[in-house]
């Protein structure tokens, strides 16, 4: 007697075992597919943040504080593109907000936390790092300034590549590479880079840069409407 119900034991906790293998698995299935979802919306907060909109218009700001600035040096330089910081972040911010109540979601939105968490570091401590060169108010310096901003502002991209589109990582590193070489030749760690930079003044980095580097990935994201694209 005793060996028949033994077996009918054993039966039933093999059966109990899979059926809660199977709910743990439909269970791992379901946070994956959470966490799929949650990641998708916030690479598509994070690509609205800087659309192609966005990006043509900060590109057009900068080319126009380029312009204003030449010549310049120190605050007068400085504040030129300070100021064309404010006007595009405002427009961002009106075109996240115009998204946001588009789609019916709220614009201080997990995705744009998380962009901003990953990429406050490095503005904050490029910018600060550039605004104690402009203070020398001498034009390499600005130059040097520039060159920070620039390096800065593409870490602070690939510090959201986790959740960014392939296009906005290769925006990232296009500023990491300008900004390392810009700093190269103001260092003279090479003679052709330094006898380049130094035919240009800390607008034109910044024109180079903040400008025709935005306009043409600007430019690619509105005539193509590669919108939804993976990340690497």
């Amino acid at each position: 007697m005793k060996n028949s119900v033994l077996p009918r034991q054993v039966l039933l906790a093999g059966s109990v075992l899979c059926m809660t293998k199977q709910d743990m698995t439909t269970r791992e299935e379901a946070v994956e597919q959470l966490r799929v979802i949650r990641s998708m919306m916030e690479r598509a907060t994070i690509f609205r943040a800087l659309s192609g909109e966005t990006a043509l218009m900060g590109g057009a700001a900068a080319l126009a504080a380029a312009w204003l600035s030449d010549g310049k040096s120190g605050w007068q330089w400085a504040n030129f593109w300070l100021i064309g910081l404010g006007l595009v972040l405002i427009f961002n911010v009106v075109q996240i907000l115009r998204a946001s109540s588009s789609h019916g979601r709220a614009f201080w939105s997990t995705g744009l936390r998380t962009a901003l968490r990953g990429a406050f570091p490095s503005i904050v401590a490029g910018g600060f790092l550039g605004l104690l060169y402009v203070r020398a108010g001498t034009p390499e310096t600005t130059k040097i300034a520039a060159s920070i901003w620039i390096l800065n502002y593409g870490i602070a991209l690939l510090a959201i590549r986790e959740f960014a589109p392939r296009s906005m990582i290769w925006l990232g590193w296009a500023f990491v590479a300008f900004g390392l070489l810009s700093l190269a030749g103001l260092t003279h760690l090479n003679e052709s880079l330094s006898q380049a930079v130094e035919k240009l003044s800390g607008s034109h980095l910044m024109a180079i840069a903040f400008g025709g580097f935005h306009l043409i990935y600007g430019g690619i994201i509105v005539t193509t409407g590669r919108r939804d694209e993976t990340t690497v």
